[in-house]
């Protein structure tokens, strides 16, 4: 068997992963390199910290939760380990900093983009904390000509693109991955370099950027097909695009009402292949995926597959219960399957 059936393929990043526990002490001799803390009450001071970490080329994620704390970067700490872009979230409490005389109030959830090539100070909450430390060289950032701090609500446009795609990371990231998507980090670093960069942004940038967009709104409308009101108005308004730019953006599929009317297409025939047909369950299936009539539900199923929703299939989707390999690569991969997840075997 060729060694190399199994090596990373070009399209994966591996992942180096670490984690640090432990007294107070310990955290702050762990963060001396970045800034300088001090525990915030006598009795945070008796309490552990935890920080798992990841390193994904280029990008190192950590995942702290600490007790309130003051914290200071000097300009040691900037000469130290400067020249980098810090995008942080709080899961879980809030911190008031102050940057080159910029105040920064970071609330639960609020995307927090920070040059560390500047000193500054901050009071912390009972947090924990999701950060992404970027080189500024990955996004072509330049301190002296832009500006050095952003923070987006978690509602904002910005803040829903960037969010997304810290949460497509870490979900992967916490469940152990060993390799996760190239795609996954050039969208994401796609964002933070439109984000810091609003002027200078590279083409390639915007493009993911424009993709990640249009991602979150798919996602926004998967997640509402079954209302019937769903439709092009309601997406302009959550998401404050141009109808030009929506349709542009939806122009391979011939734009959001033609998309949406696809997709609630492909949810509703796939329910029917896997169910056994009853009386009434093509109304109840056409209901449930937001058409707004059977009539309209039968005429698109004939026009895309040629046939009424009635005769689509004859029996549902069958599942084999036990599964027999033909072949030494679906024993191998069977095998590592088992090895694992044996829980799912």
């Amino acid at each position: 068997m060729n060694s190399q059936l199994f090596a990373l393929p070009s399209n994966t990043v591996p992942v180096m992963s670490d984690q640090q526990d432990g007294p107070v002490d310990a955290w702050i001799e762990t963060c001396a390199a970045i800034f300088g803390v001090t525990p915030l009450h006598r009795e945070d001071a008796r309490k552990d910290y935890r920080v798992p970490s990841w390193f994904v080329d280029p990008i190192t994620i950590a995942n702290s939760h600490y007790y309130s704390m003051a914290a200071e970067r000097r300009n040691w700490h900037v000469e130290e380990a400067g020249a980098q872009i810090h995008v942080h979230r709080y899961a879980r409490g809030r911190s008031s900093m102050e940057t080159a005389g910029l105040p920064l109030e970071c609330e639960t959830g609020a995307i927090t983009l920070l040059d560390y090539s500047r000193p500054f100070t901050g009071v912390h909450e009972n947090n924990e904390c999701e950060s992404f430390f970027i080189p500024h060289e990955v996004i072509g950032y330049h301190p002296s000509d832009t500006p050095h701090a952003f923070v987006f609500s978690a509602q904002s446009r910005m803040g829903l693109l960037i969010g997304r795609q810290m949460d497509n990371l870490l979900n992967a990231l916490k469940c152990g991955a060993q390799s996760v998507d190239r795609a996954d980090i050039e969208r994401f670093l796609g964002c933070v370099e439109v984000a810091m960069c609003p002027g200078t942004a590279s083409a390639s940038a915007s493009a993911r950027f424009r993709e990640s967009q249009k991602r979150i709104i798919q996602l926004f409308i998967e997640q509402r097909l079954h209302m019937p009101d769903l439709n092009t108005a309601l997406v302009l308004q959550n998401f404050g695009v141009s109808r030009a730019s929506l349709y542009r953006m939806f122009e391979a599929e011939e734009g959001v009402r033609n998309y949406i009317n696809h997709r609630r297409l492909v949810r509703a025939v796939t329910e029917l292949a896997c169910h056994q047909r009853t009386h009434g369950q093509i109304h109840r299936v056409s209901e449930r995926w937001g058409f707004t009539s059977d009539a309209s539900f039968n005429r698109m199923v004939k026009r895309t597959f040629g046939v009424a929703p009635g005769g689509l299939f004859q029996m549902p989707i069958h599942f084999a219960e036990t599964f027999s390999p033909n072949s030494e690569i679906q024993a191998i991969m069977l095998a590592k399957a088992k090895t694992q997840r044996p829980e799912l075997v």
